[in-house]
């Protein structure tokens, strides 16, 4: 019983002294920027993330982020913030980096710091994606953010990668619905390989998935002609086609 009687009462000290030693390590930050400049405080806070101590740097920037919100320079943390998480490169990094990109985007409409939240959201969300025929969602939600900032930002300094990242995306989802036809082509289920081709030539008629696919349109057009009625459309089994 004593033996039970110490080992808690270390747990206890232990967990007070933790505690103990967390505000006194608040406390020093809040007594270390309660004596600098915002651009100190900004300063400090890059020197960190140039040495890729996310984490430290991140204390700064949101104190920034916090303290100071509607300030440009605030505004700036509050991105720096964002970046620190993306720059982590893991998926829980990702996923956090989106949340605050896309909030940054919706509280502050007209900064013209929103061109990057949205190039950068949208490259969350393609860091996100699996593969051609895994789920197109996180390319669809690039697509519309990249197409945003080009019609919101059509002369920003990001408007060339955007624009590059944006003609990727199209590549890729062109991509996905060619090689679903070639699926349909190679089971003989012709009107489902023509109804994805029909659907990437409409949308995506300037890439270079759809330059490829005409040979196999010729044939499946040639098969539809010829040969007796189609049988039910299969599904591939990498994934069912995506939702138009």
């Amino acid at each position: 019983m004593r033996r039970w009687f110490l080992i808690a009462a270390v747990l206890v000290l232990a967990a007070c002294h933790s505690s103990s030693s967390k505000k006194n390590g608040e406390q020093a930050f809040l007594d270390e920027v309660g004596t600098q400049s915002k651009e100190q405080i900004m300063a400090r806070g890059d020197a960190l993330a140039d040495k890729k101590k996310w984490e430290d740097a991140r204390k700064y920037y949101t104190f920034l982020s916090d303290t100071f919100p509607n300030d440009p320079l605030g505004r700036k943390a509050t991105l720096k913030v964002a970046d620190s998480f993306f720059a982590v490169g893991d998926t829980e990094g990702f996923t956090e980096a989106q949340l605050r990109y896309k909030d940054f985007s919706n509280r502050f409409p007209s900064d013209p710091n929103r061109a990057y939240a949205l190039v950068m959201l949208a490259k969350c969300s393609v860091r996100q994606h699996k593969g051609p025929l895994r789920d197109l969602t996180p390319l669809r939600e690039a697509t519309e953010s990249l197409k945003q900032m080009l019609q919101l930002f059509p002369k920003s300094q990001y408007t060339p990668e955007a624009k590059q990242l944006l003609s990727k995306c199209l590549e890729d989802l062109a991509q996905h619905e060619y090689l679903v036809a070639t699926y349909y082509a190679n089971v003989r289920a012709w009107l489902g390989a023509k109804q994805r081709l029909d659907y990437l030539f409409a949308n995506y008629p300037e890439t270079e998935a759809a330059k490829t696919a005409r040979p196999l349109a010729d044939k499946v057009d040639e098969q539809l002609k010829s040969g007796p009625t189609p049988s039910p459309t299969p599904k591939p089994k990498a994934q069912t086609p995506g939702q138009h």
